[in-house]
C-alpha cells in the first residue's frame, strides 16, 4: 500500500542517516521528495538513486543555520513540486562535551543548528501549509530531551527538549488548518553520527531491553506514521523509538 501517493515531502538533512532513510521510506510510499541538505552532492546522489528506483526526488542545497536565507529557500523548495505537504526536520548536530566544559560559543552553535533553525524552517513551511489548508510536520528530537544528556551533552539535550515544546506550539496553531505537528525521540541509533559517540562501542545487549541498536530504518518507520493519514488524529505528540532504553 502506498500511503503518501500525491504528497510532497521535504526532508532537511536528507543526504544521509535518518534524513536519507526517511526520504527513501516516503518515496517508496509514493511521495515526491525534496532532499534538503547543505551537502548538495550527497543529497543529489540520494535523489538520483531514488529516481533510478522509480521514485521521484529532487535535491536542494540549504544551510539551515543561514536564517536570513530560509524563507527564500522554502519558496525554492515549494517551486520544485508546487507544494509542500510534509516537512521532516532532521538536520542537526550532536555534542559530547562534559557539562563543565561547555562554552558560550558551543552552546550558541548547538542552539542555532538544532533548535533555532528548526523553528525558522518550520515557520516558513508552516505559511505554505496554511495556504494549502493541510500539512504534516515531523521533528527529530531525542531520548536525551526526556531524560537528559548522558553520552550527549547538556546543550544537545536542552535543544532537543526545546524541539518537543515547539512541536506542540505548531500543533496548537496548526490544528485549525489541518496541520499536525509531532516529534520522534530516537534512542541510540547507528547512523554515521551515532557511530561517533561512546555508546556505539558498548554491547547493546548489556543495557537495551530489545538487545540491539536502532537503525535509521527504525526511525523512518515512525516518520512514515506521522507523515501519513494514519496519524490524522494525532498532534502535539511524540514517539519513543529506542528499543526500550527509556525504561
Amino acid at each position: 500500500m502506498a500511503l503518501l501517493t500525491g504528497r510532497v515531502a521535504m526532508v532537511t538533512g536528507g543526504g544521509r542517516g535518518i534524513g536519507e532513510a526517511s526520504a527513501r521510506k516516503m518515496a517508496e510510499h509514493g511521495a515526491g521528495v525534496i532532499l534538503a541538505d547543505m551537502n548538495l552532492a550527497s543529497a543529489q546522489a540520494v535523489a538520483d538513486d531514488i529516481n533510478a528506483r522509480g521514485g521521484e526526488a529532487k535535491a536542494l542545497e540549504i544551510n539551515v543555520a543561514e536564517f536570513e536565507k530560509i524563507p527564500a529557500k522554502i519558496q525554492e523548495a515549494k517551486a520544485l513540486f508546487g507544494r509542500i505537504d510534509i516537512l521532516v526536520n532532521v538536520a542537526g548536530i550532536v555534542g559530547s562535551t562534559p557539562i563543565e566544559e561547555i562554552t558560550l560559543e558551543s552552546w550558541d552553535r548547538m542552539m542555532d543548528i538544532d533548535l533555532k533553525s528548526m523553528f525558522f524552517v518550520t515557520q516558513a513551511v508552516f505559511a505554505v501549509m496554511k495556504e494549502q489548508n493541510y500539512g504534516k510536520l515531523v521533528h527529530m528530537s531525542s531520548l536525551a530531551a526526556l531524560r537528559g544528556g548522558r553520552s550527549s551533552d547538556a546543550s544537545y539535550a536542552a535543544a532537543k527538549a526545546g524541539i518537543l515544546n515547539l512541536s506542540k506550539c505548531f500543533a496548537l496553531h496548526g490544528a485549525a488548518y489541518h496541520i499536525t505537528s509531532n516529534a520522534v525521540c530516537p534512542g541510540n541509533i547507528l547512523t554515521p553520527m551515532g557511530k561517533s559517540l561512546s555508546w556505539s562501542h558498548v554491547d547493546p545487549k548489556t543495557y537495551i531491553p530489545l538487545g540491539r541498536y536502532g537503525t535509521a530504518e527504525d526511525i523512518a518507520n515512525a516518520v512514515l506514521f506521522y507523515a501519513s493519514e494514519m496519524s490524522d488524529y494525532v498532534t502535539g505528540d511524540f514517539m519513543n523509538v529506542n528499543g526500550g532504553l527509556y525504561m
